[in-house]
């Protein structure tokens, strides 16, 4: 071999490895971190073969690597766990490039790395299964408190109803005006009823379908005033929007008062009738139309219209909202703006 290759002392203050390997595979050089490297030293590796100082080795992925840039006298680089006579391991990224002599083999123990890593790897494992034993603890919480949420919600309405029926069974000893305050009391009544029906029914416990329940609600209102519902028509001009129960209960319990109003009063002596409601969503803000092409307020008698006014704008108070009675060529217009 060159003197230029053999005494190049440097190699031997290497912290990598820098080892020569001739055609017959036999170590050529090897400088003191191969030695340390190998758990051998320089004299015992120096012209010997690499099957005879590592028995097997010419059978790894290794040597395969080896064997093929020295044949097709290509530069590789690649990681290898290396496994000792006495069964150990350690891991090592080699560079291997072809060179006159045959091959020369840099080499850096990585073996404190691939440990990190392995650890990290650990660690990661553990995070996800801990984790996913703690999602799946979430999730069996939240479905029980679903099914206890579900139950409130049936018992309520179940509670209400039985409100309704005591109060449709006070009114058969009644006389017809006290009769008429409890069959409004009752609407009022079945219509929170109704919300918490809702809420159990759906999927999701703290919203609601806006749509969906104004046309439940105004079904209800009509099978319970008048004798022919199909003559009277709802026009739902909504968003696709679902509010939580505590805007969803005043807001029902107001539209409520605005239908009964608009059937008793404004389609009075009718046997048909046309509802307009509508709701938007901008910059934040509700915005809650309805219209009806009823009498307007002229039919309507003072004490239901007090009375049913004061509910109206303490329905909208509790949504922090701007109640307008805006002007109508026919029936009644309203608008209520809240967050």
């Amino acid at each position: 071999m060159k003197k230029s290759i053999l005494n190049l002392s440097i190699l031997d203050s290497l912290l990598e490895g820098f080892q020569v390997i001739d055609y017959s595979w036999k170590y050529l050089y090897v400088n003191r971190t191969v030695a340390n490297q190998g758990q051998s030293t320089i004299d015992s590796l120096l012209g010997k073969t690499m099957m005879e100082c590592y028995p097997g080795i010419e059978n790894t992925f290794m040597f395969s690597q080896l064997e093929k840039c020295m044949k097709e006298r290509v530069t590789l680089q690649f990681e290898n766990e290396f496994t000792y006579n006495d069964g150990s391991k350690n891991w090592f990224e080699l560079r291997i490039e072809p060179i006159p002599e045959g091959i020369f083999i840099l080499s850096t123990n990585i073996t404190n790395r691939k440990q990190a890593e392995e650890e990290l790897l650990q660690l990661k494992d553990d995070l996800e299964n801990k984790v996913q034993k703690r999602t799946a603890e979430l999730e069996k919480l939240n479905n029980e408190k679903d099914v206890i949420l579900k139950e409130m919600h049936h018992r309520v309405k179940n509670n209400l109803q039985i409100i309704s029926s005591l109060i449709r069974l006070q009114m058969e000893e009644g006389d017809a005006n006290f009769n008429g305050i409890l069959d409004k009391t009752q609407s009022r009544i079945e219509t929170i009823a109704s919300i918490h029906e809702s809420l159990y029914k759906h999927k999701d416990l703290a919203l609601i379908n806006v749509a969906n329940y104004w046309e439940k609600l105004f079904k209800d209102c009509l099978n319970s005033l008048v004798n022919e519902p199909a003559n009277f028509k709802l026009i739902l001009d909504i968003d696709y929007l679902e509010l939580p129960v505590d805007k969803m209960i005043p807001l029902a319990l107001l539209i409520n008062e605005w239908i009964t109003n608009s059937i008793l009063h404004g389609f009075k002596k009718r046997d048909h009738g046309e509802i307009y409601l509508g709701l938007r969503l901008k910059n934040g803000k509700y915005l809650l139309t309805y219209k009806d092409d009823g009498a307007g307020f002229s039919e309507i008698s003072d004490d239901d219209y007090h009375l049913g006014h004061f509910l109206i704008e303490g329905f909208a108070e509790q949504l922090n909202g701007t109640l307008q009675k805006l002007p109508a060529d026919r029936g009644v217009h309203f608008e209520l703006e809240f967050e």
